[in-house]
């Protein structure tokens, strides 16, 4: 086994979080989450930490593509990379349709367009997935194609949306998640360059948006201006992915 990182603490950021949606800095150390919190808090408590100036960036936790490939023995250490270079922290074989009392759903290439609002509205749960296809790889399209895109009364919001291309993901693979980022869980999330973030509601019979984070809703990319780039993307406290924009970071493969 290589050894996990020394502490690392992410000053400047934006939380992706319902517990601690204020939190301006957050700790890394033995692969766990183990502090967020004020910035100005954060290096008399934890000195001896190696900051990482994440100034204006958002962390959220990561994409799982739950579709990646239609055959499930095949490994694919590449698109592992390539994937883990727009923010995706998992891949999982296998096809679309009802798994592990999930419904996986490739909305990109979904030329019908799943009746989104009626399974959430149903209580059925959802992941989203690439289906293989290099077209799809981006999972904000997934995000977008769901929340903005297709027949607008079956249109989920954003935080929906993403939970599916989250969240969903993980519960497909027998993990579970809070769905945002916490204390005490592990340190797999993706570091995202900054850009405009809003709250917003399904379809265009709920259209809410706030920056205030007194509402203790996550905020999320504005993705009618495009797709933000991960900046770094971490798996259990091990970076898989830097791009060379934060200080300089130990990056070693996925797994």
């Amino acid at each position: 086994m290589t050894a996990l990182p020394g502490p690392d603490l992410y000053t400047g950021i934006v939380l992706y979080s319902t517990d601690d949606p204020e939190a301006s800095a957050m700790l890394v150390a033995d692969g766990m989450i183990v502090w967020t919190g004020p910035e100005d808090s954060a290096a008399i408590l934890h000195p001896d930490a190696r900051r990482v100036d994440a100034t204006g960036c958002l962390l959220t936790p990561g994409f799982v593509d739950a579709a990646a490939t239609a055959d499930a023995t095949a490994p694919d250490p590449a698109g592992d990379l390539t994937a883990a270079a727009r923010g995706i922290v998992r891949r999982l074989p296998g096809p679309l349709g009802m798994r592990e009392g999930v419904r996986v759903v490739s909305p990109v290439t979904d030329a019908e367009q799943a009746p989104y609002l009626d399974l959430v509205s149903d209580g059925t749960p959802l992941a989203f997935g690439s289906a293989g296809e290099e077209s799809a790889g981006d999972p904000w399209d997934w995000v977008r194609a769901a929340a903005q895109q297709g027949d607008p009364a079956q249109r989920i919001s954003d935080r929906a949306a993403f939970l599916a291309a989250t969240r969903g993901g993980q519960r497909v693979a027998g993990h579970r998640h809070p769905g945002s980022l916490r204390t005490g869980i592990e340190a797999t999330f993706v570091v995202w360059e900054p850009w405009d973030l809003t709250v917003r509601g399904h379809g265009d019979r709920i259209e809410t948006w706030s920056t205030d984070p007194r509402s203790r809703t996550p905020l999320l990319p504005d993705l009618t201006q495009g797709s933000p780039r991960a900046l770094r993307t971490v798996v259990e406290g091990r970076i898989v992915h830097d791009d060379g924009t934060l200080a300089p970071g130990r990056q070693q493969g996925p797994g």
